[in-house]
C-alpha cells in the first residue's frame, strides 16, 4: 500500500509543490487548507487558525481513512511591520496559524502516528534561526517550531515516531503577495518598514523555487533516521553557520543594514 501524507497549506506555495510533486511519485496525498487547491489530489477544508475547524477536520478524517504515515507541517503566515504596531489580534494570528495550530493538528493525528511508526517534517524558516527585523513576529514562530521539533522527537521516540524540520530561507511563493503588511501612514518607522518589506519582496521572488524545497522535503523521507534540522542551499547553510560563530554584534550589524536601517 502506498503511504499516505498529509500537507498542510496544500492550496500554494511549497505545500501545494510537495503535493503535487509526491502524488506524481504515487503517495496516497491528502491536502488540508482554507481553500481548494484545485489539483487532483483528496481535499479537507481546515483553518490552522480555528481550533473547532481542526478538531472537525481531524475527527472527520480519523473516522472516515483511519491511517497516516507522514504529517508535513506546510502552512504559515506572516507580518510585516514594527512590532509596536502589531496588534494583539496580528500577533495571536500569526502564532494560531504557525505554531498552536500546527500543534493542535499535530496532536490530534498522533495516534495514527504512532500506530504506523510515521514521520513529521515542520517547515520552518531560516528566520527562526536569524531574526528578521520588521518581520519579528514570524521570525519568533519559526523559532517555536524549530524547539516544538526538537522537544517533541524526543518524546515520540520510543514510538518510533520521527520528527524533523525544514528551514528554508527566501523562497518564490505565494507567500510573497500574502504577508499582512502594518504600517500605518506618519508612524515613525514607516520609511523604514516600506524599504525593509521591498527589500524582502524582492529577494524572496529571486529566491529558491518552492521545487528545491520539495526535493530536500523527500530525501529526509527516504533517510533511514531523519535529521532534527536541515537547511535548504548552501548558502542559507553558510549564514546560519557565520550567525552561530560570529559576535552577536556583527551579525546583528548586518542583519539591521540588510532589514532594519
Amino acid at each position: 500500500m502506498n503511504k499516505r501524507v498529509i500537507i498542510t497549506g496544500a492550496s500554494s506555495g511549497i505545500g501545494k509543490t510537495l503535493a503535487i510533486r509526491m502524488k506524481s511519485l504515487g503517495y496516497e496525498v491528502i491536502g488540508i487548507s482554507r481553500r481548494n487547491p484545485d489539483t487532483d489530489m483528496d481535499f479537507y477544508e481546515c483553518d490552522l487558525s480555528n481550533v473547532e475547524s481542526i478538531e472537525s477536520f481531524a475527527e472527520r478524517y480519523i473516522e472516515e481513512v483511519g491511517e497516516l504515515d507522514i504529517l508535513i507541517n506546510c502552512a504559515g503566515v506572516g507580518t510585516g511591520g514594527a512590532i509596536e504596531y502589531n496588534s494583539y489580534e496580528d500577533i495571536l494570528w500569526v502564532h494560531q496559524v504557525n505554531v498552536m495550530g500546527l500543534i493542535e493538528l499535530t496532536n490530534k493525528l498522533l495516534p495514527l502516528l504512532k500506530n504506523s511508526k510515521g514521520r513529521i517534517i515542520n517547515v520552518g524558516s531560516v528566520a527562526g534561526e536569524i531574526a528578521i527585523p520588521f518581520q519579528t513576529i514570524y521570525s519568533m514562530t519559526k523559532a517555536s517550531i524549530m524547539k516544538y521539533t526538537e522537544g517533541l522527537r524526543m518524546e515520540l521516540k520510543p514510538f518510533g515516531v520521527q520528527v524533523s524540520t525544514v528551514l528554508p530561507g527566501d523562497t518564490k511563493t505565494d507567500f510573497t503577495g500574502n504577508r499582512k503588511t502594518i504600517n500605518p501612514p506618519n508612524n515613525a518607522y514607516y520609511e523604514r518598514v516600506d524599504r525593509s518589506i521591498k527589500k524582502m519582496e524582492n529577494d524572496e521572488q529571486n529566491g529558491v523555487s518552492p521545487e528545491k524545497v520539495a526535493k530536500l522535503v523527500l530525501k529526509l523521507l527516504r533517510k533511514k533516521r531523519m535529521p532534527i534540522h536541515r537547511i535548504v542551499g548552501i548558502d542559507y547553510k553558510i549564514l546560519v553557520f557565520l550567525s552561530k560563530i560570529l559576535p552577536k554584534r556583527f551579525v546583528e550589524l548586518i542583519i539591521y543594514n540588510m532589514y532594519g536601517k
